[in-house]
């Protein structure tokens, strides 16, 4: 299922997958950046509230989450560093996320309270 899809990056949840597939098109990509057309990150849902919450926070915040989910980990640092590329990923991250809960793949719950008043 299509969840999200900007210019150079796709949402996918395959059916029946446990997980979201982010993957860069290479038809959104400019010449300089085609060595990053394979990049892809298949991330399960067990992870994805910890994308979300990174996701506009801070680049190495963000970087550090989708090394570990990184078909080529070596190119991850390429886009995190590429302005126009972080800035799709962050739209269709965020698009996903809606998806996922519009599809009620994902539930929203209330966070919780960690320190002395918890309770």
């Amino acid at each position: 299922m299509l969840l999200a899809q900007s210019k150079a990056w796709r949402a996918t949840c395959p059916k029946g997958a446990t997980g979201v597939v982010l993957s860069l098109q290479k038809e959104g990509l400019v010449d300089d950046e085609l060595d990053l057309r394979d990049l892809r990150f298949e991330l399960p849902l067990a992870r994805w509230n910890a994308l979300v919450k990174n996701v506009l926070r801070d680049r190495k915040l963000l970087g550090g989450i989708l090394l570990d989910f990184a078909s080529h980990k070596d190119l991850v640092a390429t886009v995190i560093g590429n302005d126009r590329l972080l800035a799709e990923l962050q739209r269709v991250a965020l698009e996903a996320t809606a998806a996922l809960v519009e599809a009620e793949v994902l539930a929203l719950c209330p966070a919780q309270k960690d320190g002395p008043d918890a309770g």
